[in-house]
């Protein structure tokens, strides 16, 4: 068949890097993982190369007749233009393939980044002539990989890749300085600009975390900055309490506000600082008041918010010292007022009480001693009291007349002593004079008298014997020995003892 007639063959490019969309994927659409990216793109590359042998065939320009035409001369083929790599040497063929799959590789780096970029950033509001100018180069490595100019396709992929890069990076140093534009006029309180640099940080970075929490800070911006000042105002009219609530306010509002860690800190350290105050001077009134325990507990309440309080340890110093003061003065006022009502026992207590407390005051010593010798005579002379026929006892009755004598020099003389003095005095003289007693028996009978000794046997006999208690023992050969107790009395009756029961 004849060329007459036939327009040249122009063949159409096919962008391979296009094969994607370049609109960004929703907010929302997951990260595809490096295996699922390499089958992707290894599915837009397979796509590709079928369009160039399936589609380009299509696409060209089919024959115009012409019958005034004259025939055209055959158009050469470049070397770079054949496909048929069967025909190459082994060598050569292997660094074409390899060539070929090095474009490959840059081809999907920066479909990577292509990919990255638009899903994180919304370069059109920024950047969209470098990104478009990064495209172009990409579609320039399109054309000569479909001519198999691997190499030249390499380089292009590349430095679109980096065009990227470049590009990422200036989005994210403008995000970031915008970010921290809209930080700095919140700082300085300037809602207007604050929410001017956080929207521009929003249009680069929708999904910006940083971005939205400064938009929202700035939108409550006048409400913060009243409520910082109010608790100013507060803390200069010492209300420490109404000047914190309002910061915690803040804080719940918006805890980064400028100011608020320190507002807070100063706060409670003014509220705490009234309240020491308060509790010292409860504590010093209750102190005036002799109220220990409530001074106590208030100088507690005082060192538990200021551990180191110097007034509230003085004032705990105070509080044990008035109250040490105050307990020995009981005890001495319960002790004066039981040697009163000679009450010896109780006294001599409360002076010992005094003495554990203070081994050195002299009231208490010398209480103890006038309350002890009270005591004991009041003990002895109740005894002596209680049992007179003792006092038949020589060594006893010489005992009670010593007794007595030193009770008679005690001082003070209560009612009572006196009494005493004067119940044993008589009983002294009652015991002191002889009586006579008569005693009676058997001539056999051996008859022994308690404190005077052996009688021997006798019909009858007669003793001067000083009242009281005597013990009378009979004994007798072949007889039960016989044991009388007597009292002694003026007047009293004949005693007989004898032995007349058999063994």
């Amino acid at each position: 068949m004849s060329d007459e007639g036939f327009s040249p063959i122009r063949p159409k490019s096919v962008p391979l890097s296009h094969a994607t969309s370049s609109a960004a994927p929703p907010a929302d659409t997951p990260s595809l993982s490096n295996a699922a990216r390499k089958l992707a793109i290894g599915a837009i590359l397979l796509a590709s190369l079928l369009a160039v042998f399936l589609v380009v065939p299509d696409l060209i320009e089919p024959p115009r007749l012409d019958s005034t035409a004259q025939p055209a001369a055959p158009i050469p083929v470049a070397p770079a233009a054949v496909s048929n790599t069967d025909q190459l040497p082994p060598f050569e063929a292997l660094m074409r393939e390899q060539a070929r799959e090095r474009a490959q590789e840059e081809l999907a780096a920066f479909v990577e980044l292509q990919m990255a970029l638009e899903k994180k950033m919304q370069v059109g509001t920024w950047g969209q002539e470098d990104y478009d100018a990064a495209k172009l180069l990409a579609t320039s490595g399109d054309e000569n990989f479909l001519i198999e100019k691997f190499d030249e396709s390499l380089i292009a992929y590349r430095t679109a890749s980096q065009a990227l890069a470049a590009l990422i990076e200036k989005g994210e140093a403008l995000l970031e300085e915008t970010i921290v534009a809209g930080e700095r006029a919140l700082l300085e309180k300037d809602q207007g600009l604050a929410l001017v640099k956080f929207s521009q940080a929003l249009l680069i970075d929708p999904a910006n975390s940083r971005a939205k929490e400064g938009v929202a800070r700035a939108e409550i911006l006048p409400d913060v900055v009243r409520l910082m000042r109010e608790g100013k105002n507060q803390e200069l009219s010492e209300n420490w309490q109404d000047a914190l609530q309002t910061y915690k306010t803040v804080q719940t509002m918006d805890s980064k506000t400028n100011g608020l860690s320190q507002a807070l800190a100063d706060a409670r350290e003014g509220a705490t600082r009234q309240q020491v105050s308060l509790h010292l001077s409860d504590g010093f009134s209750a102190l005036n008041a002799s109220r220990f325990k409530t001074a106590k507990q208030a100088f507690a309440r005082a060192l538990k918010l200021s551990p180191a309080n110097p007034i509230a340890i003085g004032g705990l110093e105070q509080v044990a010292e008035q109250t040490d003061l105050s307990e020995l003065e009981a005890l001495r006022l319960a002790a004066v007022s039981a040697e009163s009502n000679e009450q010896w026992q109780s006294a001599l207590e409360n002076y010992e009480a005094v003495l554990q407390r203070d081994a050195n005051l002299q009231f208490a010593k010398e209480g103890r001693l006038r309350a002890s010798a009270q005591r004991r005579a009041e003990v002895l002379l109740g005894n002596i009291m209680t049992s007179p026929d003792k006092l038949s006892s020589t060594e006893l009755f010489d005992q009670a007349r010593d007794i007595l004598a030193k009770a008679e020099l005690l001082e003070p003389r209560g009612i009572k002593l006196s009494e005493q003095i004067e119940a044993v005095t008589s009983l002294v003289r009652i015991y002191s004079t002889p009586v006579d007693v008569t005693f009676r028996s058997d001539n056999l009978t051996q008859v022994t008298l308690s404190t005077i000794g052996r009688l021997g046997a006798f019909a009858e006999k007669q003793l001067r014997l000083r009242p009281g208690a005597y013990t009378v023992i009979g004994s007798r050969d072949g007889c039960r020995d016989v044991r009388a107790k007597i009292i002694v009395r003026a007047e009293m009756q004949p005693i007989d003892i004898r032995c007349n029961e058999n063994l």
